[in-house]
């Protein structure tokens, strides 16, 4: 008999503020058969309130791993869904509920899935959303489009359930996990800077476009081998005819340049 699906797929909530949150979040995943919840740098997740609201799915809540960084909770993963509440310009490609619940239920043996949800107030920001291969919106009306945070995650809940009764069928892919995609992206960096490679046209977001590129794709292990040789070579290249390699490239200043954008704070309309 087949293992539930719905075991290898984690729950990650970056910075929740609010302990009766958290414990809602945990009462929603029991409801929806879900048991792995991943918390990074969340306020005290056994406190009275989130106790109090996580009622009956105490183990979901006590069982939930703290990470310090969204990269440490994300692991092992193989396929991470990014949650957000709006558009944004350069994440304009969006999943319905259902689309995320059938690709998340149908991961080959051997790796996690991860549904990642931002902030209460800000939801997740660019930077966080770049280590995301899909970024999903659940569908509500315009008036007021907000949801609160264990409401989305009961949303997400329900639609997994049910792609998990009858999972669509998959190649078997040996997926690159989340760490091994993340050194690729360092390696194309840092050989585009050593070719003195500059994108003219809004230079800070161009790797976010290279990932916007792979990340709709399923790269399999080798697949990102594949990548690091083509890039080893360009490493090589420049090292024997003696190029200039400038530490601080144009890549390098256009991810500290979307960094520094990406990482403020912008309401994505949760409570």
């Amino acid at each position: 008999m087949p293992k539930n699906p719905l075991n290898r797929i984690r729950v990650v909530l970056v910075e929740p503020a609010q302990p009766g949150n958290i414990g809602s979040v945990a009462r929603a995943m029991k409801n929806a058969g879900l048991t792995r919840l991943y918390l990074v740098r969340p306020v005290d997740h056994t406190s009275g309130d989130a106790r109090k609201m996580a009622h009956g799915s105490g183990d979901v809540l006590y069982g939930a791993t703290v990470t310090d960084t969204l990269d440490e909770a994300l692991e092992g993963t193989i396929l991470t869904v990014g949650t957000s509440a709006r558009g944004r310009k350069d994440f304009d490609v969006l999943y319905g509920p259902s689309e995320v619940a059938s690709r998340l239920v149908a991961l080959p043996p051997g790796g996690d899935g991860a549904l990642v949800f931002g902030r209460e107030k800000t939801g997740l920001t660019n930077d966080e959303l770049e280590k995301c291969q899909l970024v999903c919106r659940i569908p509500s009306a315009h008036i007021y489009p907000s949801l609160n945070l264990s409401q989305a995650v009961l949303i997400m809940g329900y639609e997994l359930y049910r792609a998990a009764l009858d999972p669509p069928e998959r190649p078997d892919l040996d997926l690159a996990p989340h760490e091994q995609i993340e050194a690729m992206y360092e390696h194309v960096a840092s050989g585009l800077d050593m070719l003195g490679f500059s994108s003219h046209h809004r230079p800070e977001t161009f790797m976010r476009s290279i990932r916007r590129l792979f990340g709709r794709l399923q790269l399999e292990k080798r697949d990102v081998s594949t990548l690091h040789r083509i890039f080893r070579h360009i490493d090589r290249f420049v090292a024997r005819h003696g190029l200039d390699v400038e530490p601080n490239g144009p890549m390098s200043k256009a991810n500290r340049a979307s960094d520094q954008t990406s990482d403020r704070e912008v309401p994505d309309h949760r409570e």
